[in-house]
């Protein structure tokens, strides 16, 4: 059972529309459309602190490196098969959006949310079932996923090899399964003062490095207690390209700003 709706936000409006829980656990550095989506609903929205490995308990999730199996409601992943268990699994890659849906009550909700909550009948008589919003169903699909899988996990088995035992940053174990495009990796703690320097010269040398989501919790809108996990791996964490040519400007870039140092 499956929907295709473009715009994850939409999706997630419609998946929230039809699950309509009072509180929503949600990991501390998720998408801030996670939480905002949630608020727009009149959800309470509480934060659960996330571990290194990006596993939490929250109730949506947001699964792409496949460091852990998650347990949760709503599970957002890379394109390819579904990792752990979940109500429904939101796919995303190379502009691809598709809930793949376990429960068929959920699936018929949220298919109707989508049709405007409006149920046919007869000729022109209709009924509105329930609250919704019109979206038309884009099917869409990943060209060569398989070959685009394997590929992906070549240059996370080169980045794996290259990186063991570097004095910069730790890495995680990687999950084969599904699509990546970017590679995660914790600078170590006297890298972390240096982190936009770092990020800024990676990116004049063309190294399309990113960073993971501020902490829900240091948004205005939101609000909340620090969470000690979440703050490491917020200042930690820097999201590599999956390009076999990214190494040696990588290690280029640390080296220069190894030395100094931080203090907090």
């Amino acid at each position: 059972m499956k929907l295709h709706i473009s715009n994850p936000q939409l999706l997630y409006l419609g998946l929230l529309a039809t699950w309509r829980p009072a509180t929503l656990r949600l990991g501390a550095v998720s998408p801030p459309f996670f939480a905002s989506v949630a608020k727009l609903l009149g959800i309470d929205v509480t934060f659960c602190d996330v571990r290194l490995d990006f596993s939490t308990d929250a109730d949506v999730v947001h699964n792409f490196y496949e460091t852990y199996e998650p347990h949760a409601p709503i599970v957002f992943q890379n394109a390819g098969p579904s990792v752990g268990e979940a109500k429904v699994f939101v796919k995303k890659s190379e502009g691809c959006v598709v809930a793949e849906f376990r429960d068929e009550g959920w699936f018929e909700k949220c298919r109707l949310f989508f049709k405007g909550g409006i149920k046919k009948g007869k000729l022109w008589n209709y009924d509105l079932a329930m609250f919704g919003l019109k979206a038309k169903e884009e099917p869409c699909k990943v060209a060569n996923l398989d070959e685009k899988i394997a590929a992906s996990n070549e240059v996370v088995a080169y980045f794996a090899e290259q990186f063991t035992d570097n004095p910069y940053f730790d890495t995680l174990p990687i999950g084969k399964k599904t699509y990546k495009t970017h590679y995660p990796i914790l600078l170590k703690p006297a890298l972390y003062c240096p982190k936009e320097d770092i990020y800024r010269e990676l990116r004049e040398r063309a190294v399309d490095v990113q960073v993971r989501f501020k902490p829900l919790y240091k948004l205005s809108l939101l609000q909340g207690p620090s969470l000690p996990t979440s703050e490491e791996l917020y200042k930690a964490i820097l999201l590599l390209p999956l390009r076999k040519d990214i190494v040696e400007p990588l290690f280029g870039v640390l080296e220069k700003y190894r030395y100094r140092g931080c203090s907090f």
